[in-house]
């Protein structure tokens, strides 16, 4: 009698122990590599000490480690939990021009923009992960950044590579954060004008610069949905005399909103993308622990940049409450079907977690 996939079977359910092979090997490939790719790193330093070109060459090795550490969760991904990422979409842009094949049915990438601001629910502590795996489907994984929790940076190698990274560290407090964000997204913004094509320069013999991505992911909820979160979550819900979720937290504005008002001056381009997560085998008010299932779709934010005066931000709290309320009705279908509808005609996208 074959036995059943893990994620068909609900989650307090499941056997409390992997294979034997699994936890050997898995924390000795993954933090090897992981040594490697921070040792890699560190090697990188001393192009900084060469006058002119060395800090470009050093954000251009830091960016191939990035694409890198997107490899290794590939290759763990195949090795220890092999997965499917299903996309589905119900606004722009469409599942047929989403994902490109070759005449076999092979992925040859995911056609997502270079410039991005990518905000999502935050089912799991893997929810990340899978993004950084569609990165490197869409060819953009060098310019990936995270806003993550300050605690993190201090986590030997690990903490490190994400220094390297140039992650975004916050301590959940606007008063210690604001000044922090506004460095971090201002350089972000100038290597990201640093990297736009150039035709000036050009002749018959030399190519345009390649533009630098720009991948910045926001959980606005700020954290997984838990029972110490879900108190604050219903708190919030009573003060502002709204319905509480079930699936997730209400997101906070603040930040994602000035994200957008700082880096929209210097990225014209820049574009916003709603992606909603959902984890298939996961009961209907629990909390997720694996994913198997991704939703995108493409929201316009208010278009204003500059300083938000107090209307405004109120304006983009209540907009994203908006966005929040259709992810709930999204999840709630989700769970009821197992699965995300599509809004175009029930299309969907099974991608194959695999090197490429």
């Amino acid at each position: 009698m074959s036995e059943k996939p893990l994620y068909t079977i609900p989650i307090d359910q499941r056997p409390p122990h992997g294979p034997l092979t699994s936890k050997i090997f898995f924390p000795l490939i993954f933090n090897l590599a992981q040594l490697g790719i921070n040792s890699a790193q560190f090697l990188c330093l001393p192009l900084l000490l060469i006058p002119i070109v060395g800090r470009g060459w050093f954000d251009s090795a830091i960016g191939w480690t990035k694409d890198g550490y997107g490899r290794l969760l590939i290759v763990i991904t195949v090795l220890f939990g092999p997965t499917s990422l299903v996309l589905t979409t119900d606004t722009p842009p469409s599942i047929t021009n989403l994902v490109e094949r070759d005449a076999h049915g092979n992925l040859i990438k995911i056609n997502l923009p270079a410039r991005l601001v990518i905000m999502a629910n935050h089912q799991a502590y893997l929810d990340w992960m899978y993004l950084w795996i569609l990165s490197c489907y869409a060819g953009h994984s060098r310019g990936i950044t995270i806003l993550l929790k300050a605690s993190l940076k201090n986590i030997p190698v690990i903490g490190w590579g994400m220094r390297f990274f140039k992650f975004i560290f916050m301590n959940r407090s606007w008063a210690t954060d604001r000044d922090n964000l506004t460095l971090a997204l201002t350089q972000l913004g100038h290597q990201a004008q640093s990297g736009e094509e150039d035709h000036s320069e050009t002749s018959g013999l030399l190519a345009p610069k390649k533009r630098s991505p720009l991948w910045l992911l926001i959980f606005p909820e700020g954290t997984i949905v838990s029972d110490e979160e879900r108190v604050k979550s219903v708190k919030y819900a009573e003060r502002e005399g709204i319905p509480d979720f079930i699936t997730m937290l209400h997101p906070r504005s603040t930040g994602l909103l000035f994200c957008l008002r700082t880096l929209l001056p210097q990225v014209p381009n820049l574009q916003l993308l709603d992606v909603t997560i959902g984890y298939p085998g996961v009961p209907y008010g629990k909390y997720p622990q694996d994913c198997r299932s991704l939703s995108v779709g493409d929201d316009q934010p208010p278009s204003d940049t500059g300083i938000a005066s107090p209307e405004e931000s109120r304006a983009f709290e209540l907009w994203l409450r908006g966005i929040w309320t259709a992810k709930e009705k999204r999840m709630e279908g989700f769970y009821e079907n197992q699965r995300f509808e599509s809004g175009e005609g029930g299309a969907r996208e099974v991608i194959h977690v695999k090197q490429t």
